[in-house]
Parts: structure tokens; C-alpha cells; sequence
């Protein structure tokens, strides 16, 4: 396989990851005490994505429940989710055509070799 294949197809799994991530993060955006994941992606060996996922100790904001405890609500802001979730769509996009011209390369070759 060629390396801009194998790129292509690390790409696509790390842009399903962000959005695994992220729907993770807003599924629990209303539970007091969550500590939402961060992830961070660089270039690995082989052309392929490495994929970081962490989760950000920074405490959300408090608030006094009804019977007076005070609480710590979750850290997720839901704009910074809807931001990753564009950028996932766009990596996943660039990455599919990044594939598609990878195999149509690669069929060109086979082409002429026969």
C-alpha cells in the first residue's frame, strides 16, 4: 500500500475519533462533576495520525442545588464541541477525496504496468 493511502485511511479513523470524542462530551454536558476529553492529534510514524485523547482537569462551574450543596457542574462547552465537530467533518472530507485520488492513482499505474 502507498503511503498517501495509508495516510488517507489514519486520517478518516482520527476524524471518527474527534467525533467519538466530542459526542462523548456532549452526551454528558448535564452531569454534574464530568471532566470532558480533549484530543490532540500529530503526525506519527509512517505517515499515519497519532491520536492523544486527555481529559482536561479544569473544574467546570459551581452552583448551589436546591437543598443547598454546592456543586460542581460539568466543563463541557458546547461551542468549542460543535467547533471540533466541523473540524472532524472537514478532516474526514479532505481525507475521503485524499483516498479516492490514492486508489484512482494507483489503478492509473496498474494500467499502464499491464
Amino acid at each position: 500500500m502507498s503511503l498517501s493511502f495509508i495516510s488517507s485511511v489514519s486520517g478518516i479513523q482520527a476524524s471518527l475519533q474527534m467525533l467519538s470524542v466530542s459526542a462523548h462530551n456532549v452526551a454528558n454536558m448535564n452531569t454534574d462533576g464530568f471532566k470532558k476529553e480533549h484530543i490532540s492529534l500529530n503526525e506519527g510514524s509512517n505517515g499515519k495520525v497519532d491520536v492523544h485523547i486527555t481529559e482536561d482537569a479544569e473544574p467546570g462551574p459551581m452552583y448551589q442545588h436546591a437543598n443547598g450543596v454546592i456543586i460542581e457542574a460539568s466543563n463541557v462547552d458546547i461551542n468549542e464541541e460543535i467547533l471540533r465537530q466541523i473540524s472532524a467533518k472537514h478532516l474526514f472530507s479532505a481525507d475521503a477525496i485524499a483516498l479516492k485520488t490514492s486508489v484512482e492513482t494507483q489503478k492509473g499505474l496498474l494500467d499502464i504496468l499491464a
